[in-house]
Parts: C-alpha cells; sequence; structure tokens
C-alpha cells in the first residue's frame, strides 16, 4: 500500500493533513469493501477501507509517543496492524471494521515496542489462551473477557489472571473496571510499559497508582536496585515524581535515552515477576 514511503515522501505533518481527506466509512460502505476483499481480494477496495481507517491509527499511536519509537515508527507500525486486520475483517460477523481493527493495531503497535522482549509462555494454559484470544477476536470483534477466557478452559479467573502473565510484558492484579456484562477486559488487567490511553492495555502510570494496588507497587519496588526504581518512579510519577519522559531522565541522569529505555524495561519484567508473590 506504499504507506510507509508516503510518510517518507510528504513528511510525518502533510501525512497527517492527508489523512483526513479520507472520509469515515458508513457500515454499509465498510461491509461492502469488505465483501469485494473477501470474495474477489480487490486491491482497489482493500486501499479505500485502508486510508479510510488510517485516523484510527493516528489516534491510537499519539498515546504512545513516550515508548522508545518515533510517531512515524508507531504510524509505519500500527498500519501493518491496519493492514493485517483488512485480510482478516469478516464482514458477516456483524460488528464494525473499526472496534475490529483496533486490536490488530495495537498487536503490531506493542510488537514494535516490545521487540527485545518477547515472552515465551512456559504453561499449558498460557499456550492455549494465547491462540484463544485472537480466535476470539475474531469471531467477535472483541477481546474475551478474565471470566470468559477461564469459562472457556474450565478454570478460575486467577488462574487465567497468572497464565496471561506469561503473554503479556507487565500484568495487574487490578479486576476494578469492568465491561458492560460486568467482567473485567484483559485491557484492565494488562499493563505496558509507557503512558498510554486504555485502549487494549492500560497505562503503567494508571495501573501503578491504583490504590489498592499502593502498597504491593511500593513493597515490589523496593526489591529492584536504586537506579531501577529511581527510574520507575520518575517516569510513571509515583511518590513525589511528576511524570518525566525518557529524554529527561536521561538527562537527569547523564545516560542516553535507550540505556534509559533498557533499565525501565528490565525493571517491569522483575516487576512482572516480583509481583505474584507479593500479598
Amino acid at each position: 500500500m506504499g504507506i510507509k514511503r508516503r510518510i517518507k515522501e510528504t513528511g510525518l505533518k502533510q501525512f497527517i493533513e492527508e489523512i483526513g481527506k479520507y472520509p469515515v466509512l458508513s457500515k454499509k460502505e465498510e461491509s461492502e469493501l469488505a465483501r469485494r476483499i473477501r470474495e474477489k481480494n480487490d486491491n482497489e477496495a482493500k486501499e479505500k477501507l485502508i486510508l479510510s481507517n488510517l485516523r484510527n491509527v493516528l489516534h491510537i499511536c499519539k498515546n504512545y509517543q513516550d515508548c522508545g519509537l518515533s510517531l512515524s515508527e508507531l504510524i509505519n507500525a500500527g498500519t501493518q496492524g491496519l493492514i493485517h486486520a483488512v485480510d482478516k475483517f469478516d464482514e458477516r460477523k456483524g460488528y464494525r471494521f473499526s472496534t475490529y481493527s483496533t486490536w490488530w493495531i495495537k498487536r503490531e503497535i506493542y510488537k514494535a515496542i516490545f521487540s527485545d522482549q518477547e515472552l515465551i509462555p512456559k504453561s499449558n494454559l498460557a499456550k492455549r489462551i494465547k491462540i484463544f484470544i485472537p480466535n476470539f477476536v475474531q469471531e467477535h470483534g472483541r477481546e474475551p473477557t478474565i471470566q470468559e477466557i477461564a469459562k472457556h478452559f474450565k478454570v478460575s479467573t486467577h488462574q487465567v489472571s497468572n497464565a496471561l502473565t506469561e503473554l503479556l510484558p507487565m500484568i495487574s492484579l487490578d479486576d476494578t473496571q469492568m465491561d458492560e456484562e460486568g467482567g473485567p477486559f484483559i485491557e484492565t488487567l494488562s499493563i505496558e510499559h509507557c503512558a498510554a490511553e486504555k485502549f487494549v492495555l492500560p497505562s503503567p502510570e494508571e495501573i501503578l497508582k491504583q490504590k489498592q494496588e499502593s502498597e504491593r507497587i511500593q513493597k515490589a519496588l523496593k526489591k529492584l536496585s536504586p537506579r531501577e526504581r529511581e527510574i520507575l518512579e520518575k517516569n510513571f510519577g509515583l511518590g513525589d515524581f511528576e511524570v518525566q519522559s525518557l529524554e529527561e531522565i536521561s538527562r537527569l541522569m547523564n545516560i542516553t535515552k535507550e540505556r534509559v529505555r533498557q533499565i525501565r524495561d528490565n525493571a517491569l519484567k522483575k516487576l512482572r515477576l516480583i509481583l505474584p508473590r507479593i500479598k
């Protein structure tokens, strides 16, 4: 589709302006495009569906700008997810493409951000959940709730939460936010390493500040090295610190921004292992 080339050739600012020129599609219009793609592999329909949904990619990417990647890099990754969603979308399921594609867009963004932090599931349940989630998204156009996963595998929600720690860079025990059916989304149980709104995963700042988790978080932080603890506290605005960007922390600590990111990410991986052991 040449999206990456377009960004390079037109410049990011102009590219963002161009995104606004493509109209938002009605459900009927996107369904017709999806049908043409499904039945005829229609490239013209693919491009129209992609271009009309780039504003969703941009909207999501703007929430990940403090994650070590430029906005252009995030858009490139998110667009790959959008393209993948176009190929997988089935309009006969009845859900909107924008809802369905969001999961795939974020999936590629996370892969780009955490490219050196792939987590390999060890337990059988985690391996089965890893396969189950994208299949569920394909069928229902949204992520499953913890309860839905537990019911499917006939296990407890606690077992599901533990298994999810093997699949995500970080996990929170927060279950206070509910979906419309009264069940917590996977997104409310997981955490990523940068300030972002609660789309698929909430920001670490939001998770780490949850009142019911604060005491456990503080205990876990004490098990990190002083430098690791300081970087997390500054980056996520914990304690008396204001939220600081990786660039600001790098200047204060006289180390490179990339080194700050590495220390932060390693510290978060340690927290992932420490938190389940703290009561």
